[in-house]
């Protein structure tokens, strides 16, 4: 279950319990959304888990309510992979292109996920994250074969998806 973190970005700051893009929901809808993020399971380094309950919210009309972006990384935190692909590849932003590295790094595709954090640019995120997890994370492309070498031999899995967890909330606050 994965829980949010009281880090933030320097790209990113909130005084509330609240992420910060959860901002302009009313609270009865960012308590459901809250709920449904705090019931998943920690998102994987490969595809999945599928999270039925915000599949199904993200279907629904409450969905609108966050910007495309948001909602790639809504879909990638469901694990439906292709569903986060359809947004981001749409989105020319380093944001946009963040996901879309994110997407190709979980599926696998590893040099394609090297290209699209190529085209992030110098974002603070990546900075902040070299900052806060040096000896995982010096660069992204370091990041994505410390991915790579965990999928395949099964070790410092949790350390990564931990990295991984804090990307995914920065990024939804820039988003």
């Amino acid at each position: 279950m994965p829980n949010f973190d009281d880090c933030t970005s320097s790209s990113a700051s909130n005084s509330n319990d609240w992420p910060a893009w959860f901002s302009d929901l009313q609270p009865a809808v960012a308590e459901t959304w809250f709920a449904a993020i705090q019931a998943a399971e920690m998102p994987g380094l490969g595809e999945g888990p599928v999270n039925r309950e915000l599949v199904d919210l993200l279907k629904g009309d409450a969905a609108a309510a966050f910007t495309p972006l948001q909602r790639s990384g809504l879909w990638l935190l469901a694990g439906d992979l292709d569903r986060s692909h359809t947004v981001s590849q749409d989105e020319k932003s380093p944001e946009g292109s963040f996901w879309h590295g994110i997407m190709h790094r979980r599926e696998g595709d590893f040099g394609n996920a090297k290209y699209w954090f190529h085209r992030v640019g110098r974002h603070s995120i990546l900075r902040d994250l070299s900052g806060m997890y040096p000896e995982l994370h010096s660069d992204a492309d370091e990041f994505v074969d410390q991915v790579a070498r965990a999928v395949r031999t099964g070790e410092e899995v949790e350390a990564c998806q931990q990295v991984q967890w804090t990307e995914w909330q920065w990024l939804m606050n820039v988003s």
